[in-house]
């Protein structure tokens, strides 16, 4: 049995677009059945149930592994061809569109059954600690929760919490589609408005807000030139209504997703990262966070070196501004997020310059490996990839305002993720990844003004503050 299965073309997906096929499927993989047992379990008659594994073994999902004669009839033991299945992200552009939806869900399905099977991690867990720890809901409390279809079972659950508190629970969805025709159809002073900065922010106490992309897919033509410019004001419009909320009481809580958002090097790794990540304990990263924070506060600067000579410096600033992200969302700090484990300090008015290598780096959503840079009070002087170079030679000449200054360094803390996980803002909480915000600050407190994101990741190396070790060979020594 093979560890790790891709499903790579259109018929894997149908065949386990059934609900029986894919619970087949899970039986499957724990142990071998016969379909005269299968239909047992399900309490189906055996020729239904026949059909169905005829489907899975054509695409190749699941196997003979032995036949035995009992009583003249044949017994025949299927069992599943892995331990893991991922619908394979690189499948051709023709086929996803063709079932665009369908292979959404499927992966979801999947990776909901490998987190409860493999992983061990239930969502009635994670919403358990979310609303009794991260925002230690009260009785008669509003909670506002902002989701995606994509996030239901997680939803479900965070709601029955909500309830069993004695809390109420506002449910807000929203879709690609939904977005599209606001744009098209809805005139710019309406579809700026928003239920709730205009209207609930001072009647809620909590307001959960799931990111991550769009499963679904719009209906109809591209966007105009005209409706792009109208989109882009409406994302500003939203903007401003978060910040909004974070100038009020109301305990804002993100939880960063990536759902189907796996690469195929490596997808099992990153899944179990991302899961173990979400859940662990708030105690902990708190602890840790503003152990580091404190440490910040009392010191100088901060260097971070490697065995090749490679060095950078950060001189702090008089009065500087440090802030954790450790998951809670209180009267201390009503803007947080999930996963959780991320310690920020401004760099305005503090200095840092050196040469070093970035295993990786994201430029918006656009991925670079091994990225060389070399920054001089603030500005990155010089910047070059080992990989796609041209592309990021020509980002950074397209954008504007102060595109090559460093707004901020994060110090990554969640001990559950380990390498790249794919997502350029959970990448920031890698446990003793130095992080720098070019063109933009993890605060968004600074004056710099620029279209340009850009993240550049420092992993495994030794971070000393006031030249005394905190993190080294991947340990924090505190």
């Amino acid at each position: 049995m093979q560890e790790i299965y891709y499903i790579s073309n259109l018929k894997g997906i149908k065949t386990l677009s059934s609900e029986r096929r894919l619970k087949i499927l899970r039986h499957l993989v724990d142990k071998e059945y016969t379909a005269q047992e299968l239909a047992s379990v399900f309490n189906v008659r055996p020729n239904a149930l026949w059909y169905d594994m005829q489907q899975l073994e054509s695409a190749g999902l699941i196997e003979l592994i032995e036949s035995e004669k009992v009583r003249g009839t044949i017994k025949k033991y299927y069992r599943a061809v892995a331990k893991n299945f991922f619908v394979d992200v690189s499948l051709g552009q023709a086929e996803i569109n063709k079932s665009n939806m369908l292979h959404a869900i499927l992966n979801q399905e999947i990776e909901d059954w490998r987190r409860e099977r493999i992983i061990k991690i239930k969502f009635q867990d994670i919403a358990h600690q979310i609303i009794n720890r991260n925002l230690n809901i009260k009785e008669n409390e509003v909670v506002v929760i902002s989701y995606q279809p994509m996030h239901r079972k997680l939803v479900e659950d965070l709601m029955v919490e909500i309830a069993q508190k004695g809390a109420y629970a506002i449910p807000v969805f929203w879709t690609k589609r939904m977005e599209y025709n606001f744009i098209r159809h809805v005139p710019l002073t309406f579809a700026t408005k928003d239920v709730i900065s205009d209207y609930l922010i001072d009647k809620i106490d909590a307001h959960i807000i799931f990111s991550g992309e769009f499963l679904d897919e719009p209906d109809g033509a591209p966007l105009t030139d005209e409706q792009i410019r109208k989109s882009e004001l409406i994302e500003e419009a939203k903007r401003v209504n978060v910040r909004k909320t974070y100038e009020t009481d109301v305990r804002f809580l993100t939880i960063d997703t990536i759902y189907n958002n796996f690469q195929k090097a490596d997808a099992e790794i990153r899944s179990e990262m991302y899961w173990k990540a979400l859940n662990e304990r708030a105690s902990d990263l708190s602890f840790s966070c503003n152990k580091i924070k404190d440490i910040l506060l009392a010191s100088n600067n901060i260097s971070a070196e490697d065995a090749n000579g490679n060095f950078i410096n950060i001189s702090l600033p008089m009065e500087r501004i440090v802030q954790v992200k450790d998951g809670y969302a209180d009267d201390k700090a009503t803007d947080s997020e999930l996963p959780g484990g991320l310690v920020v300090g401004l760099l305005e008015n503090g200095s840092i310059n050196g040469s070093f290598h970035s295993d990786f780096a994201y430029l918006y959503d656009t991925y670079f490996a091994d990225v060389d840079i070399t920054i001089k009070d603030n500005k990155i002087t010089s910047v070059t990839s080992k990989n796609n170079n041209d592309t990021l030679q020509k980002l950074f000449k397209n954008a504007h305002g102060d595109k090559n200054v460093v707004g901020s360094f994060t110090i990554g803390v969640n001990p559950a993720l380990r390498q790249d996980i794919g997502h350029p803002y959970i990448n920031s909480k890698i446990f003793g990844a130095l992080t720098l915000q070019v063109g933009w600050d993890e605060l968004e407190a600074s004056a710099i003004d620029s279209d340009m994101i850009a993240q550049f990741y420092i992993l495994d190396k030794t971070i000393k503050v006031d030249n005394k070790i905190l993190f080294q060979n991947g340990k924090l020594t505190f």
